[in-house]
């Protein structure tokens, strides 16, 4: 459960305990099965020189490296390696929509748990991390950096959210901020609760780019209104929610939203995790990690 003021040294105490589990997380995706999945799927850009070799029948004639050649008096070429080295972006809705929560655990606590576990992960395969925020009236961008001390930065940052303000700020923000911190491809996850599609109509622009992971982070209440009488809904006000044909419409509609968002995030080649805010993330992620990787050998 996330505390919400307190003392000092009581927020510091939950910080730190929130950190220790962000660490326990990750560490659970040590494993060979999952270090593989995340070597196959979140792949380095480029190639790195290996070795110079004799030249052999089929090698690609432009990798003869003419020096060499003349140096040694027949052909060579430049073998080489796929770079291991990659770059995750991790850019993180943290508006008022994901201050919600019927449980203990916000929405924006759940993808402030998952950011900090992808952060990790990546830290501990030798990719560099940043982070891009939004929708909060300061948000922040962290450039790409190696190591386990950035990555602790970002995992105190995404695990104290700002306070929360009445500031809406679209996507396309966040994707031009990421467009000044990103110099080479990288994997992007874009981490919210994604809950329409035309909130996503910039999606395509970091997808002809980036490959692009999308988490979304749902409360159940969002998908099923519970029989509790008069509530109000922020942005409707007061429903009768003991009418059964109205959670029954209410559920309907939210089914075709969140169909629609697969259809939008598909339609750009971007992949989709669906999370419930409260649970361990973990599971869900390994889930996208292995069928990426197995889709990659196949391929």
């Amino acid at each position: 459960m996330t505390k919400v003021g307190g003392t000092t040294e009581e927020r510091t105490r939950d910080l730190l305990a929130r950190v220790r589990r962000a660490v326990a997380l990750a560490s659970r995706m040590s494993s060979a099965e999952a270090a593989g999945a995340y070597r196959s799927t979140f792949k380095g850009q480029g190639l790195d020189f290996a070795e110079l070799d004799e030249y052999s029948p089929g090698d690609d004639v432009r990798h003869i490296d003419w020096n060499a050649t003349g140096r040694m008096g027949k052909p060579f070429v430049r073998r080489y390696h796929e770079e291991r080295e990659g770059t995750v972006m991790l850019v993180v809705n943290r508006g008022r929509q994901m201050h919600f929560g019927s449980r203990p655990m916000r929405k924006v606590d759940t993808a402030a748990e998952a950011a900090a576990l992808l952060a990790v992960l990546a830290v501990r395969n030798r990719d560099r991390v940043g982070l891009v925020t939004y929708g909060e009236e300061h948000p922040m961008g962290l450039a790409p950096a190696k190591g386990m001390d950035p990555a602790m930065r970002i995992i105190r940052e995404v695990l104290v959210p700002p306070e929360v303000t009445d500031v809406v700020e679209p996507l396309g923000r966040a994707i031009e901020r990421c467009g000044r911190l990103l110099r080479r491809n990288a994997m992007v996850i874009l981490i919210g609760d994604l809950l329409a599609a035309h909130e996503l109509a910039d999606l395509p622009l970091l997808a002809a780019r980036h490959e692009v992971l999308c988490l979304a982070v749902r409360d159940p209440l969002e998908r099923e209104l519970p029989n509790a009488g008069l509530i109000r809904l922020e942005g409707v006000g007061l429903v009768d929610t003991s009418d059964a044909g109205l959670r029954e419409r209410y559920h309907q509609q939210r089914q075709h939203a969140e169909a629609e968002v697969r259809k939008a995030v598909a339609r750009c080649g971007a992949g989709l995790v669906e999370l419930v805010a409260g649970d361990d993330p973990l599971p869900a992620v390994m889930s996208w990690l292995r069928q990426r990787a197995a889709g990659r050998r196949v391929a």
